[in-house]
């Protein structure tokens, strides 16, 4: 039987990568549907209902305030972590944050930022200045999956005017949790 996966687009890259060899059925949904709860909640429950009844997990525990009672009332089950960041860093993440306030970045998320904080917030760049500046640096989380573009980096800081470190993550946690 195959098994079902209903996820964030955030963490295709590294969910494609781990499961390309399992018998798996993974279902993403846009990752800017995290700024609409209600549209989120819509787009979760239309997903998780064309699972059909069949065993499935959702990532992100945190995502939506009601996901895991809708998890649960269809007979799902949920990764026992708060979100994307959370299952690629694990408790690393505490230890992080102790040093410095820390807005944390993979590369869907780098791919996904204007539909996120332009499109889904309409954060122009004075807004996200005023958002991002509570932080002292953007952690960009590289699995070395795919490459990280240099462009893509320099826009984003552009936009945040926040300094952006890179830091190389393996996939251990998320292989984890996926067991």
């Amino acid at each position: 039987m195959c098994k079902k996966i209903l996820a964030c687009g955030i963490i295709k890259q590294e969910l494609d990568y781990l499961l390309k060899d399992k018998e798996v059925e993974i279902n993403y949904i846009d990752p800017a549907l995290h700024v609409d709860l209600n549209r989120l909640k819509d787009e979760l429950s239309r997903s998780m209902d064309q699972m059909n009844g069949d065993t499935f997990v959702v990532l992100g525990a945190q995502c939506h305030p009601e996901i895991e009672n809708m998890v649960a009332e269809r007979g799902g089950q949920i990764i026992k972590a708060k979100n994307c960041i959370d299952m690629l860093f694990g408790n690393k993440m505490a230890e992080t944050d102790a040093e410095a306030r820390t807005f944390y970045l993979t590369s869907g998320w780098l791919e996904n930022w204007r539909k996120i904080f332009v499109e889904g917030l309409k954060w122009d760049e004075i807004d996200a200045r005023q958002n991002f500046g509570f932080y002292d640096r953007i952690l960009l989380l590289d699995t070395g999956i795919s490459p990280i573009n240099d462009e893509a980096i320099l826009e984003f800081f552009e936009y945040t005017q926040v300094p952006i470190e890179i830091i190389t993550i393996e996939l251990d946690n998320l292989a984890k949790l996926l067991e």
